[in-house]
């Protein structure tokens, strides 16, 4: 074969190859220059991922915590006039959650059991029970409240969870004050909560879970024991207001540390005289409350 012939197969096979060439160099040079998006859109999904896990397993503990408690109380008895308490309680507090994720609904499902003790005196200023000149004593206050929460998480995007839930509980006073004769001594104040709340819980970084929390419980069958006089004052429903912010820190493994600062205020909507109580009676009353747990906690997850 003559050599102008080889140059023409030749020729001909390279215009028969250059488009596919040409194909095969232009997918690659796009390769080259575009992001690889399935790795980005893996790590982002593998990193909101992990802010849910960190929601998770801040949530799923059992936890222990020492406890503080400032008492604001005030009730307008004798009228225009008042009795009033306030100060600090030391306590402790002691929980267990969890946080499970359900895939089928793509959310979560929560729960929460919380134990609040607080203990202390606080400073009375009221009067005395019959005579109704003033009076300053102490109170040796016992507090308790116990609250159970169920809900459902919602994840949202960046690792964020909204958590609505109901809630149901009990909370106590036991009131002591040492003065006897005095407007209020020995009386023992409960109630039934019930109501619904919302948290927020932010991952905050590589350790931290930040959040947020409101309810709205209501007292039902309350009442006050007026031990001196061995009867009790049936109260009726009133409502009561709670928030919190809390930050949980993944220390090492398992272990977390926490701290929690709560507000709340409720109302006392007071009791009739009846016989029984030798026309005593409780009135309407108003108290806040709030306070700080710090504490460590045990992760399940």
């Amino acid at each position: 074969m003559k050599e102008r012939d080889w140059v023409a197969i030749c020729f001909v096979a390279g215009l028969v190859a250059a488009p596919g060439l040409a194909r095969a160099q232009t997918v690659q040079s796009q390769d080259s220059i575009l992001p690889n998006a399935s790795v980005n859109y893996g790590d982002a999904a593998g990193m909101e991922m992990a802010d849910h896990q960190q929601v998770v397993a801040a949530e799923t503990t059992v936890s222990a915590s020492a406890a503080f408690m400032h008492t604001q109380y005030h009730e307008n008895f004798p009228p225009g006039t008042g009795d009033d308490e306030n100060g600090f309680t030391p306590g402790f507090g002691v929980g267990v959650g969890g946080l499970i994720p359900f895939p089928p609904m793509n959310a979560d499902i929560y729960s929460n059991l919380s134990y609040n003790f607080d203990a202390g005196n606080i400073t009375y200023g009221g009067h005395y029970l019959y005579s109704g000149l003033p009076a300053l004593a102490t109170d040796n206050a016992v507090f308790n409240r116990v609250e159970l929460r169920l809900g459902v998480g919602l994840p949202l995007q960046n690792g964020w969870e909204l958590i609505p839930f109901a809630a149901g509980g009990y909370q106590a006073w036991n009131r002591n004050i040492n003065q006897k004769g005095i407007i209020g001594t020995d009386e023992f104040y409960r109630s039934g909560l019930l109501g619904a709340g919302l948290k927020l819980d932010v991952p905050a970084g590589p350790r931290w879970v930040v959040s947020a929390t409101g309810e709205m419980l209501a007292l039902m069958g309350g009442a006050v024991a007026f031990d001196s006089v061995g009867s009790d004052g049936v109260f009726g429903v009133t409502g009561e207001e709670r928030v919190e912010l809390g930050a949980d820190y993944a220390a090492t493994g398992r272990i977390h540390t926490f701290v929690t600062l709560y507000w709340e205020h409720f109302n006392y909507s007071g009791s009739k005289p009846s016989i029984k109580s030798l026309g005593f009676y409780e009135p309407l009353s108003t108290t806040t409350q709030f306070g700080a747990n710090v504490g460590v906690a045990y992760s399940f997850y």
